[in-house]
């Protein structure tokens, strides 16, 4: 196919700017990372940068990382680049996601044709689901992206027989670059497809056959995964084990079922598809029917259905059987879906007419827009309201006051570096630039007493009066509150003890 055709350069402009006009629509909205568990992100790149914790790191709360650190790594030149703030944390993650489409859209229009191609990467970009995604503190978009690579790989190498080395080479350092994002399930999620082996021998005798140049890339895979995991464990220690493998996978492995499955546990990762990947999983849904029932005749294009249907339905019986179920886990699995939903459109708009398509595909794309910035109005009004009683919306107006409170403490004069942290918002010392983990009421009676020098220390929602430090240092006063009008609940507050 021709790289340099005017309607290919179309569609590249097209996916680009698509990604990037909702990640500015979402950016421009009200701060959520204070939901979502993004805190424990922004904890781990504050310890890197500020103290220079590479191997491993720790949140806020001093509580050591649960994933692998490659996330984290490749947030830092971004935050040494354009400093600590939003904007640099999300980098990642968009470019993920338009790299995302990038890469289905290539793949989608050499397997099934430009137009397939084109709507697949839509797919990718304007579902829901990537909205929320594409700026999120977190590892799902980068984790994506690269168990995509490694499943493409792998198909390619299955395809070539004999002559998939490199591609088997490929394979094996994208997953080792998912198990550093996010742990081991990346190389499970990537190698599902390769069921399709079974599948294609029932129906073609003489389909490719594994190829054996395996060893360099295993070589690699444990060079790069058991190299950083030996280095933090020398780091970290036995800390590190607990949290990883017990907190993490045996927990989520073995203890989190002693309860036993519901059918709506088994079920909710489907509804999760269906419902928060409109209306693109309409489509797909159908193609799913038709791989089964009506299967490709060309045997290139029906191994690839077929390799996209097994690391589809591996994934989703992964998901099923597990008890900790969010609709980001699917992520991984999206870029299958919405290639064969790519191909269902191509071939709607064939029937219909591709004038006609055209136009409902751009009613339904500003659909898609206009629900995110309408959405995101919801949350700047959400972020300002005092007598909105959900969590999110007290997770937002947090988020705003939080750098409100960062802007106004910096502009007073005070020193940030030195401040003790008690219950302050996580996302505080993200603005203030500092890297102070939490204490314990009991650790600053220590510092207080032990100190020669007045210690300052900062509370966020408890009072002064519940610490009962004033009975016991009764010299201790307030130096900065904020906000500054006592009719207001405190964000920050600020006070100085010692002698």
């Amino acid at each position: 196919m021709d790289n340099n055709s005017f309607s290919y350069r179309c569609w590249l402009v097209l996916i680009v700017t698509l990604g990037s006009l909702i990640y500015l629509i979402r950016l421009s909205g009200p701060s959520d990372l204070e939901s979502y568990a993004q805190f424990m992100n922004v904890g781990y790149v504050l310890d890197l940068m500020k103290q220079g914790h590479w191997i491993v790191q720790h949140d806020l709360e001093g509580t050591i990382m649960s994933k692998p650190p490659l996330h984290t790594w490749l947030m830092a030149p971004f935050t040494w680049l354009f400093g600590l703030n939003r904007p640099a944390l999300t980098l990642p993650s968009f470019l993920s996601v338009v790299a995302l489409g990038l890469l289905v859209f290539d793949i989608g229009r050499r397997r099934f044709g430009e137009l397939a191609g084109g709507l697949a990467a839509l797919a990718i970009v304007l579902a829901p689901i990537m909205a929320k995604q594409i700026t999120l503190v977190r590892t799902d978009p980068a984790f994506t992206l690269a168990v995509t690579l490694a499943a493409l790989a792998a198909f390619s190498a299955w395809e070539g027989g004999k002559e998939g080395g490199k591609s088997w080479l490929l394979f094996w350092i994208m997953a080792a670059i998912s198990t550093l994002i996010k742990g081991p399930l990346g190389i499970v999620l990537a190698s599902g497809g390769l069921l399709v082996h079974f599948w294609e021998k029932r129906s073609t005798p003489q389909q490719p056959q594994f190829g054996k140049a395996h060893l360099p890339g295993i070589a690699l895979f444990l060079a790069l995964t058991l190299g950083w995991f030996f280095a933090a464990w020398i780091s970290a220690g036995q800390a590190l084990i607990d949290k990883m493998f017990y907190s993490e996978m045996y927990y989520h492995a073995v203890v989190e079922h002693q309860g036993g499955w519901r059918a709506t546990d088994l079920l909710k990762p489907s509804f999760f598809l269906l419902l928060r990947f409109l209306p693109f999983s309409l489509a797909f849904v159908f193609a799913l029917w038709r791989v089964c029932r009506k299967p490709a005749d060309d045997p290139g294009e029906r191994r690839f259905e077929r390799f996209l249907t097994c690391w589809l339905l591996v994934g989703l019986l992964i998901f099923s059987l597990v008890k900790h179920q969010r609709a980001d886990h699917l992520l991984p699995l999206w870029p299958a879906c919405a290639l064969l939903a790519g191909r269902e459109m191509a071939r709607f708009a064939e029937r219909i007419g591709k004038t006609r398509f055209a136009g409902m595909s751009v009613v339904i794309g500003i659909v898609l827009i206009g629900s995110t910035y309408a959405a995101v109005n919801a949350n700047e009004a959400k972020s300002t309201t005092t007598d909105n009683n959900s969590a999110y919306a007290r997770e937002l107006k947090l988020a705003t006051n939080a750098k409100l409170a960062a802007d106004a403490f910096l502009a007073s004069g005070l020193d940030a570096k030195h401040l003790y942290h008690i219950d302050t918002p996580m996302t505080l010392q993200l603005y203030l630039g500092t890297y102070n983990p939490f204490i314990t009421r009991e650790r600053l009676e220590e510092i207080i007493v032990t100190s020669s020098a007045p210690v300052d220390f900062a509370l966020g929602k408890t009072s002064i009066e519940d610490f009962g430090i004033l009975d016991r240092h009764p010299d201790t006063k307030r130096v900065f509150r904020w906000p500054s009008d006592e009719s207001e609940p405190p964000v920050m507050q600020v006070f100085r003890a010692g002698r």
